[in-house]
């Protein structure tokens, strides 16, 4: 069985396996209206005792140059109903991400295994490696990636580098660093623009930044959609994204040690910290729980992010998962750390965590959520690293023992 088709299996059979967990912090990378990529969330109240995750519309765009290389995966999430179904984020996705969770002997980038697997099953792959669910998606040229962002019409585009491609063994440059005014047709040839030989991060920026470009021209929204209308393929995702304000954001990553990737394949490892951070705050109820553990929600006032990411990556250190994540100024915060645990049985399974939180509170839930079995509510001895003899957590990989 070759290392691809093990990491084929590995990915259809996600809700089995064990999961890499980066739990070291990084520094994230620059988030375009963080606030607006968290004021997402919501819930509707279906009884008493219980609340509901508002659902999501997830859309993924995966486009391809001519010769059928991968160019960008990017991920689109709609506002729930609450919020219109109108406008949402934009989490673009580097293209080395590892997609073997760091088992096994080899690396295999995204664009890898899209190399190797072709269009049909590309979903499931994105899927498992960023562990949510996907309502549509596709896989598109440049051509009908411009199509389908037609109704922006120009957009201005500032570039934190030259963007240069290879043609014909040239290097031609296609727009200096700075701002730029581009049409669809020229932001999607920045999509296919490459350098033969350089590694996918040097070009990582200036795809970020053409969806920064393209957050800020949409405004308040473009065009109008009637709130009946289906959500049924990703056109009908992207024009609803595009109908209001929208937020960017790449997803943070980290370098494979020279050791765990003896080929020298051009791949990183994804921080599951931060995409676990991003997605569980503007998809929960798209997110999917791999590990063993219980499910967790994660409440937190705004501005501590790297504090909060370091919560997520201890609760997946532990073989534990989160559905959700809420920031927010209307965090009720007292010193302690507050695990709400909605069955008393589970108060044991969460002491090893614990510790990691500095002084802790458990208390029994008022409310409860579907989906959830806990809820930490994120103390201000913790947020204020005030904690003093917290245990260190670094990076490890979790596995549930089953033989891939």
């Amino acid at each position: 069985m070759t290392a691809l088709r093990t990491t084929q299996r590995r990915q259809t059979s996600i809700m089995l396996i064990g999961t890499a967990v980066a739990v070291v912090l990084v520094g994230v990378l620059g988030l375009a209206g963080v606030g607006a990529l968290r004021r997402y969330e919501g819930a509707t109240k279906v009884e008493v005792d219980y609340v509901e995750l508002a659902p999501t519309k997830v859309g993924m765009l995966a486009t391809v140059d001519e010769i059928d290389r991968l160019t960008t995966v990017t991920v689109f999430v709609l506002t729930p109903e609450a919020g219109g179904r109108v406008g949402g984020s934009v989490i673009s996705v580097p293209i080395a991400a590892d997609t073997t969770f760091g088992v096994g002997d080899d690396r295999v980038s995204l664009a890898e295994a899209y190399a190797a697997e072709g269009p049909s099953e590309f979903g499931s792959i994105v899927e498992s490696v960023l562990s949510i669910t996907l309502d549509e998606w596709e896989v598109l040229n440049a051509p009908a990636a411009a199509a389908l962002l037609a109704p922006l019409g120009s957009v201005e585009v500032d570039f934190p580098a030259a963007v240069v491609t290879t043609d014909n063994d040239e290097n031609v440059t296609l727009h200096e660093a700075g701002p730029n005014t581009l049409s669809v047709g020229a932001l999607v040839d920045v999509f296919d623009a490459q350098v033969t030989g350089t590694p996918e991060s040097s070009r990582r920026p200036n795809v970020e930044a053409v969806w920064a470009g393209i957050a800020a021209a949409v405004g308040p929204g473009i065009g109008s959609v009637a709130p009946e209308a289906p959500i049924d393929s990703l056109g009908t995702i992207v024009q609803r994204l595009l109908a209001g304000p929208v937020a960017s954001r790449g997803l943070a990553s980290n370098p494979v040690e020279a050791a765990d990737n003896p080929a020298g394949d051009d791949v990183v490892s994804l921080d599951r910290g931060d995409v676990v951070m991003v997605f569980a705050s503007v998809a929960p109820n798209s997110m999917s729980a791999p590990a063993p553990g219980l499910v967790y929600r994660i409440e937190a006032p705004s501005g501590y992010d790297d504090r909060v990411r370091f919560a997520i990556s201890a609760v997946l250190y532990f073989g534990g998962n989160v559905q959700s994540v809420y920031i927010s100024d209307s965090v009720a915060v007292e010193p302690s750390t507050v695990f709400e645990i909605y069955d008393p049985r589970f108060e044991e399974r969460t002491e090893e965590s614990a510790a990691l939180f500095g002084m802790v509170r458990f208390e029994a839930p008022t409310v409860k959520i579907s989906g959830v079995d806990a809820v930490i509510r994120l103390g201000s001895e913790f947020l204020d690293g005030s904690a003093m003899g917290l245990p260190s957590v670094t990076s490890t990989t979790f596995s549930t023992g089953v033989d891939n």
